[in-house]
């Protein structure tokens, strides 16, 4: 009998794994021997197939010299002791640590999933020291996986990847949707419009995912509290806030504005879509935008900015809506618009849902996603 191969996922949080690459997980697990190391691994325990081997690895998002070191340290001595023939890894921190590890470790072939790039939204010193971080990543890698076309576009015309060793899978994504769990549940509607104090004639503006700077979300807030008073609608933001600025700036508002609605993390994001008129994602940089066509697969079209990523997961006046990067004005804009065609949303809402049945699919990407694998495997044997 033919011996699997070891192949070694590597990510920063257990989260990413959570919420991207589960069902690819369960594929790659009926063909070969996985290995996943993140921070909180053991979270993942009740997700994964039992014949995964979990380990947890302190990762970081920010810088950390003292902590960084010694996840490289750790990581080297695992790859060293397993052996895997394979290593991918995704997200930036996670991807920067694997990629010195496997190649001193010589790993015979390494991926890199490229999700989005930190320095595209940095200046001077920040923005050359991520680049560079990003080249390395890339220069150690032998084949890199883009989650999206316009970024492998954006990547390739800023010289950081070449056509010939990059690939979208499909359509863009790196998991795809659930579409049996992401769904429109008017009973979900009704009860969190309840427990919030939303008629369900009041019209609701929802944003769903990571609380901070860079997603948009002042933005998005400066926008919503020059309409609120001509308009019975709702601002609703669920999700982590991750930095002490944020976190004020909305207590400050919801004292101001009643009609701003803050909820905190989700464990059943699928439920929330159900709340929401049209979602928001006012982001100044995604890889693709995940959140968009989980949105979707519940009927929910979107109200997104004009960035390479965002760009894929939206078709523009048919399933969604773009705004101007940055722009609380262009946002405030479209939000009117939206306001004042309100019927446009349900036929949008229809459209996104089937354009995710058709090309986002967790089962589509998941197999695409194998067969990418076992074509880099026989092509090394």
């Amino acid at each position: 009998m033919k011996k699997k191969k070891t192949i070694a996922l590597i990510a920063t949080t257990a989260s990413t794994i959570n919420a991207f690459m589960l069902n690819n997980i369960k594929k790659l697990s009926n063909h070969f021997n996985l290995l996943i190391f993140c921070n909180d691994a053991v979270s993942l325990k009740k997700l994964v197939p039992k014949n995964v081997l979990l380990t947890n690895i302190k990762f970081t998002r920010k810088p950390n010299l003292i902590i960084d070191l010694t996840a490289f340290i750790i990581l080297l001595y695992f790859l060293i002791k397993n052996k895997p023939y394979l290593t991918i890894s995704i997200s930036p921190k996670a991807g920067f640590i694997n990629a010195l590890s496997a190649f001193i470790t010589r790993v015979s072939y390494r991926i890199h999933w490229c999700t989005g790039q930190l320095w595209v939204t940095k200046k001077g010193f920040f923005r050359f020291l991520y680049k560079i971080l990003d080249q390395i990543v890339i220069n150690l890698s032998h084949h890199v996986l883009v989650d999206s076309h316009s970024q492998k576009n954006f990547l390739i015309s800023n010289n950081i990847i070449s056509k010939s060793r990059s690939t979208v899978l499909l359509h863009g994504s790196v998991g795809g949707v659930n579409i049996e769990k992401f769904r429109y549940k008017k009973l979900n509607r009704n009860l969190l419009r309840r427990k919030l104090h939303i008629s369900k004639n009041d019209f609701t503006f929802l944003y769903l995912g990571r609380i901070n700077k860079e997603k948009g979300i002042i933005e998005l807030i400066e926008a919503f509290n020059k309409i609120e008073k001509s308009y019975k609608a709702f601002l609703v933001l669920v999700g982590p806030i991750e930095d002490d600025y944020i976190k004020n700036y909305i207590k400050k508002n919801i004292k101001k504005n009643k009609k701003l609605i803050y909820v905190d993390e989700t464990s059943t994001p699928e439920k929330w879509f159900s709340i929401g008129d049209i979602f928001c994602l006012p982001s100044h940089r995604e890889g693709f935008g995940s959140v968009v066509i989980e949105a979707a697969s519940c009927n929910l079209p979107t109200l997104g900015s004009n960035i390479y990523g965002i760009s894929d997961a939206i078709v523009e006046n048919q399933t969604g809506f773009l705004h101007k990067v940055g722009n609380a004005g262009d946002i405030k804009k479209k939000m009117v618009f939206v306001l004042k065609n309100k019927r446009l949303l349900k036929k949008f809402g229809q459209r996104a849902r089937k354009r995710v049945k058709k090309n986002f699919e967790e089962n589509l990407i998941s197999q695409k996603f194998l067969e990418f694998i076992k074509s880099k495997i026989d092509q090394k044997l």
